[in-house]
């Protein structure tokens, strides 16, 4: 009955099809990853789904640029290799292993983390909303050159009920918010972006 149930097993593993949305730190975004040349990369796509252009100044690529829930930004160096890849928005299908996507909250980061981490408040500076320390926790092994940023503190569910004393602590220029503040928590703000990085 063991050999049976063995055997089910690995035949229902070997026939899994890899997970087409998976974003794997170090390596990409499914089948796109640095490795590629942003050629092979249109290549992939219909028309009208690869695109080139800028991101705030810097040279940028877009593949499934029609498709707001799988979109994936690339930022490039001058010798037009990827610097970075992002996807951005409120809801979308890539993730990552540990189930972590757009619009995952704060409280769900924190019980993946294994405890509370830091993050920049959530301002109108250039590195506002991003998270910088996981404090030690498992996130911070698992996702390596990987940078998360929440959306700004009016679209989490909870902006509504915050007093106007306590949308400035979270919104304050240049503050550091730990994600077990009662105000952060009640806040319990949503990811925006996930960003891979390969080059500095």
């Amino acid at each position: 009955m063991k050999k049976a149930l063995l055997v089910l097993a690995l035949s229902v593993t070997v026939g899994a099809k890899p997970d087409p949305y998976l974003i794997v730190p170090g390596k990409g975004f499914g089948q796109f990853g640095p490795s590629m040349t942003l050629a092979q990369m249109d290549k992939k796509m219909e028309s009208g789904d690869y695109l080139e252009g800028e991101d705030l100044g810097r040279p940028s690529a877009e593949i499934y640029a029609m498709d707001p829930f799988v979109r994936i930004t690339l930022l490039l160096n001058h010798r037009r290799q990827i610097r970075s890849m992002f996807v951005h928005g409120y809801m979308g299908k890539w993730h990552t292993a540990e189930g972590i996507r757009l619009g995952t909250t704060l409280a769900t980061l924190e019980r993946l983390n294994g405890r509370a981490f830091r993050f920049h408040s959530l301002s109108e500076k250039p590195d506002a909303c991003q998270i910088f320390d996981w404090q030690g926790g498992r996130l911070a092994r698992s996702l390596p050159k990987v940078r998360i940023t929440f959306a700004s503190a009016m679209h989490s569910e909870g902006y509504s009920g915050l007093s106007a004393a306590e949308r400035r602590t979270v919104e304050t220029r240049g503050a550091i918010l730990t994600s077990s503040a009662p105000v952060v928590r009640r806040l319990n703000p949503i990811v925006e972006s996930i960003e891979l990085i390969f080059k500095d």
